[in-house]
């Protein structure tokens, strides 16, 4: 577990690309990560069309040094992105990434089409549907920015990949994992399916307070990057002056062992002893404590699908012993979901050997998907 963390001082066109250049160094080079021929997929933060001093998305001076990296090491790179509001050509317009695209002659892609991407191996949940562009790629490149987040703490190299999803399912995730652990939990399942090879934060301006739109840009001057996204996020957080211990994502992956704390990460570079003090988000609460409860629970309820129990089913149990929240149970060989727990995980219907669970959109979710 090694984590570059360099210092950069400014978006100035030559330092960033030292900087960048000692931190792929650090690392073993750019060979080791990509080779020759690779189509890699560079996905930066592209949360919204601002421009980049507002220092909500991946600066574009950071994109450049990356994409001519990748051309160096013989590859082919694109970019894309699933902004959260806007389309991916008119936000990247808008915060100077289509003209960095276009100056390195690098295609910019669109996620709008999807595939649906098993993943047997995930712990909350078992299949997601994402980006096309991204299983037309050999490699993925995380590319985020050092931000805090109202919701998750912070939003760093693992939550990046969130922007995968596309759409309004963006806003499905988000209420059907609505505390923070289940959300969480989503992530690194995400995160493990996705696998970027390399994960480099542009902290060179981060946000602090109520990120990951609203806060106040700071000057932190670091550049992070490394293998594991990890183990990125909590060098990050640190950083940043945050317990990683506290935070939701980062808890997570180090109970789990996908990272080890500070202590046990190779930090390495000339800004692996800066230590700063982000402001917090105002809040950092489960959906519940940020709207109503009866308001959560009706998105719940009537913005989601829910999973229902077929005539087919079995009475084996599976989806009962594997459901997250055990919302499910077996009583006289027929399964009962207790829908007040159910999360919308849908790990029932991937792991049902009958084929006996089905997904029942209600009325509101229809004619929401008619109008968006």
């Amino acid at each position: 577990m090694k984590v570059a963390a360099v210092s950069v001082a400014s978006y100035d066109r030559a330092a960033v690309e030292s900087g960048l250049a000692e931190a792929l160094g650090l690392l073993g080079g750019v060979a080791r990560f990509i080779a020759p021929g690779d189509k890699v997929l560079v996905k930066p933060n592209m949360l919204e069309g601002l421009p980049p001093e507002k220092a909500v998305t991946t600066h574009p001076e950071i994109l450049r040094a990356v994409l001519r990296a990748v051309k160096a090491g013989g590859a082919t790179p694109v970019v894309g992105d699933s902004p959260g509001t806007t389309g991916t050509l008119k936000a990247a317009e808008k915060c100077g990434l289509l003209a960095v695209c276009r100056e390195e002659d690098v295609p910019l892609v669109p996620f709008e089409a999807t595939v649906d991407l098993p993943y047997p191996a995930g712990g909350i949940v078992k299949k997601f549907t994402l980006a096309r562009p991204l299983a037309e790629a050999d490699k993925v490149i995380s590319l985020a920015k050092m931000k805090t987040h109202t919701f998750m703490g912070i939003t760093g190299a693992a939550k990046n990949m969130f922007g995968f999803v596309v759409g309004m399912q963006k806003a499905q995730f988000h209420l059907r994992m609505q505390a923070r652990k289940e959300f969480a939990a989503m992530l690194i399942d995400l995160a493990n399916l996705v696998q970027p090879v390399l994960s480099i934060v542009d902290g060179v301006v981060g946000m602090e307070g109520n990120g990951p739109r609203n806060g106040k840009p700071v000057h932190a001057g670091v550049l992070l990057a490394g293998a594991d996204c990890f183990a990125v996020d909590v060098v990050m957080a640190e950083i940043m002056g945050f317990d990683p211990a506290r935070l939701p994502l980062t808890a997570l992956a180090c109970e789990r062992g996908l990272t080890p704390p500070l202590a046990g990460i190779d930090l390495a570079g000339s800004a692996k002893d800066i230590r700063l003090n982000f402001v917090a988000p105002r809040t950092m609460l489960s959906l519940t404590d940020r709207i109503p409860g009866w308001a959560a629970a009706f998105g719940r309820s009537h913005l989601t699908a829910r999973p229902e129990i077929g005539a087919a089913c079995v009475g084996c149990g599976r989806c009962a012993a594997h459901c997250p929240p055990e919302a499910m149970t077996v009583t006289d060989g027929k399964v009962r979901i207790d829908y007040g727990k159910c999360i919308r995980c849908y790990c029932c219907q991937e792991l049902c050997p009958a084929d006996a669970v089905h997904l029942e959109e209600g009325r509101m979710l229809k004619l929401a998907r008619r109008f968006l």
